[in-house]
């Protein structure tokens, strides 16, 4: 097995991330530094997730490369792409009736929830993983309806205009309940029969890397129990990330102001 067979430079997601970049660099008035550095490690990130052996592998090779390439998609590029809106030229466009239609219904709990846990169950359905890892056009589709469900599901808690966000403690009480839904969903696929995704179960060795990967431990039973434990445990420390901040959120919101402060000494002189 050879290295270069592991990266693939000549994938389209280059063109895409190009794309994003310079919309982003001709849209985004008011910008920050920190804005700019958090779009350019989520760009890094989406790049990584096709071009580097994790993007080859999960191309019906390894379960656990699928898993991973799927979780970059689902919740760190969409986090990282709206962290990096600056609020001043989002506010300029959701103030029209459409595009705050739009933000309304994106600030909508439920949907977001749905969206967000519901895209990785919903690809995970037997037939369609195995659909979506042998189909060119279909694993296409898979994957922007990943980073699309992904945006959807952080828009709550990172929307750029402050009137899409959730309160803290309702923020809080929706990452738990999602981290219960990838926690059941990890479960679920780390515990159950090799068939959660059969293109992985008996993969057709294209480029020669199988016998490798199966000298090194990653039989396709291994390599489905690594790809549950994915599930179960860094995307709740996502979560818990982004709680921690709703609370920081939260006690900012609560902590009295300086002004505020100085009254009540006054009157205990």
């Amino acid at each position: 097995m050879t290295d270069g067979k592991l990266w693939c430079w000549t994938s389209p997601v280059w063109a895409a991330a190009a794309v994003l970049l310079l919309a982003y660099l001709a849209a985004s008035v008011g910008r920050s530094r920190g804005q700019l550095a958090i779009l350019l490690v989520g760009l890094g990130l989406l790049v990584l997730a096709f071009v580097s052996p994790v993007g080859v592998l999960a191309e019906g090779y390894l379960f656990s490369a699928h898993m991973v390439q799927h979780l970059v998609l689902l919740l760190v590029v969409p986090a990282c792409l709206l962290l990096a809106l600056p609020s001043q030229a989002a506010e300029r466009s959701f103030n029209r009736p459409l595009p705050d239609r739009v933000g309304r219904l994106l600030a909508t709990a439920p949907f977001g929830w749905v969206c967000g846990v519901g895209a990785m169950w919903f690809w995970h359905v037997p037939q369609l993983c195995s659909t979506a890892a042998l189909n060119p056009a279909v694993g296409v589709l898979r994957d922007c309806s990943l980073v699309a469900s992904g945006i959807a599901f952080w828009w709550p808690i990172y929307a750029p205009c402050e009137r899409y966000r959730m309160p803290p403690l309702s923020g809080i009480g929706y990452l738990f309940s999602a981290c219960l839904g990838c926690t059941l969903l990890g479960v679920y696929i780390t515990f159950a029969p090799l068939s959660v995704c059969p293109a992985f179960a008996n993969p057709a060795d294209r480029i020669g890397i199988m016998n490798s990967l199966y000298n090194a431990g990653l039989t396709p039973g291994i390599d489905q129990h690594i790809g549950g434990l994915l599930m179960w445990a860094p995307p709740c420390v996502l979560y818990i990330g982004a709680i921690i901040g709703l609370l920081g959120r939260w006690y900012a919101a609560h902590e009295p102001q300086p002004n505020q402060l100085a009254p009540a000494a006054n009157n205990g002189v």
